[in-house]
Order: structure tokens, then sequence, then C-alpha cells
């Protein structure tokens, strides 16, 4: 009889730090623990992601749309609104991730949350910590470190720590990358643009929703070589964001265009935009405002709007 399948998957919207150490971590606990662990993904992939599998041979994850009975998981991320669809109604074994808890379980399970840039860096070390049992091989280890590259924006982004640091520089020897700034920005220009991409796929390709003082808002993140292109959009990407605000009932909606070469990010907002005001002590003009420095919407954007929102 064949065991019950397990789904090690990340968040909505995924990125390749989510995608990649699902699909690492389900091979760890397939070989290692001999569990029927399949990866997934609760949505499309995006440019940079692809390019990363491609790279590295790495055959896409299982697409899950609902979570209804399965038994999942999770890898990047623990709170239920950020979650495949249904997740509410499955049955969570698992969790690793490098994002504040907003978590709650019936029964104990492991649950490891560590802050560090990437939860490929805490997947590493697992499989490091276990070479009885699991070989790193050149394709795991590519996967982990352009996992770290691209959230820590190749080592600029404030998330990053010398746990990140050193685990990547391991990784890169296991791979065969010796530079891997350089790496770093040949996977970030994958996707660091808006071309081919309409309003709804720039808010949507790495958007969260979060509460805070009893209101619900939410934050994309697209990254771009320069804000001319975001520039030149900026009215058709707020009428976008309006419409998914109401569509979400979302207080604000708010967009961080990152420019990965200038280092700083230019926040769209729509709805309740006070919040921002308050959060960065900045006035917006048309419905923008530029923080100079911030790379990390974890980090350096949101713990001052949720203590906007609860302040």
């Amino acid at each position: 009889m064949e065991k019950e399948k397990i789904y090690v998957v990340g968040h909505k919207s995924p990125d390749t730090d989510s995608v990649c150490s699902a699909v690492v971590y389900a091979e760890y606990l397939k070989k290692a623990k001999k569990m029927n662990a399949v990866p997934a993904v609760a949505g499309e992939l995006n440019a940079e992601t692809k390019f990363v599998l491609n790279r590295f041979k790495a055959a896409p994850p299982e697409l899950l749309s609902a979570a209804l009975g399965k038994k999942l998981v999770l890898v990047d991320h623990n709170e239920i609104n950020q979650g495949v669809d249904g997740m509410d109604s499955a049955t969570v074994v698992e969790v690793i991730d490098h994002h504040k808890i907003v978590f709650a379980c019936d029964s104990p399970i492991p649950f490891l949350v560590k802050p560090v840039g990437s939860t490929a860096t805490i997947v590493a070390k697992i499989l490091m910590a276990d070479k009885k049992n699991f070989l790193l091989t050149k394709k795991s280890a590519g996967l982990l470190l352009s996992a770290i590259l691209s959230d820590t924006v190749f080592f600029k982004s404030a998330t990053t720590t010398p746990e990140d640091i050193d685990i990547a520089k391991k990784l890169g020897r296991a791979a065969g990358i010796k530079k891997l700034v350089d790496f770093g920005i040949e996977i970030k220009k994958q996707k660091a643009g808006l071309k081919g991409l309409c309003a709804d796929k720039i808010l949507y390709s790495d958007f969260k929703t979060f509460v805070a003082g009893g209101k619900k808002f939410g934050v994309g993140q697209i990254e771009v070589c320069g804000l001319q292109e975001a520039d030149q959009r900026q009215k058709e990407i707020l009428e976008a964001m309006e419409l998914a605000r109401q569509k979400e009932n979302l207080a604000l909606a708010v967009l961080m265009v990152t420019d990965i070469i200038k280092e700083g990010s230019k926040l769209l907002a729509v709805g309740e935009t006070g919040y921002v005001e308050k959060a960065f002590g900045k006035t917006l003009e048309n419905a923008s405002v530029y923080i100079d420095k911030a790379m990390s919407r974890k980090k350096e954007i949101l713990p001052p709007l949720m203590r906007a929102f609860e302040n």
C-alpha cells in the first residue's frame, strides 16, 4: 500500500526561495526519511524560478490548487492567508520558515523558524547535518544557492546574515559556481523588469496580505533595474491596485518597486494611504514615495506598516 502523499509547498505567488526549498526538502524527506513527499507550488512560476529550475535540470513542482484533506509541509511561510487555498482544512505536519510566526496548530509538530535571509539556508543546514542519510548533489546545491542569492538579492538585502553567506559559499563549492554575486545578478535579471507583464501580473508577482490593528492590508514587491518603466506605467499599475484592493477587501494595498541597482524602493499605495505616511514619516506624492536603501519587505517595509496600523 502506497504511503499517503505529503505535499511540501510554499506560499502563493511562489518565488525562487519557496519553490527551490520545497523541491529540495521534498527530495530529502523522500530519501532520508522514506516519506512519500512531493514538491508543490501554490501558484504560477515566475521567469526567475523557471530559469533556475532549467539551469539545474529540475522538474517544475506539481501545482497544488486546493489543500482540503491533504497533508502539508509548509516552507517559506506559516500564515494561513498566504498559503494554498483550503490550508485551514489541511493537516500541517511541519513548518520551515524565516518569517514572523503567525501560526496555530492542534497538535505539536516540527516547527523551525530562524531569522536568516532565506528558507533555503535553513534547509541546507538540515541536509548538511544529515550526511549519513542524504547526499547533497550538484543540482540540490545549485537550487538552494539560487534561492539564497535571490532572497537576499545577492547579499544586498538587510535580511542577509553571516549564516546565509557562509552556507551560500559551501553550496557554491558543491554546485561548481565560484562567482556567487555574478550568478546572483544573472538570476535576478530574469525577472527584474516589467516588460511583457500586465498590471495585474506586476502586482501579484509577489503579493502577500497581512492583518494588523484589526485591518487587512497587502504588500507586493517587484524588482527592476531602474525605475523608468515603472514610472511610465504608474497610472495603469495604481488602477490595478485599487481594483485588487476592493476585490480583496483591503484597507491598504502597497507595491514595492525595488531597484536592485540603486538599492531602494518606490512605494505605490492606494486605499488608506495615511498609514504609509505614518509608517515612514514621508508625504506621498502622486500616490507614491521613495524609500532609500529599502530592499526587504519583511525587514524594512512591513514592520513600520504593522506599527502604524497597531498604534
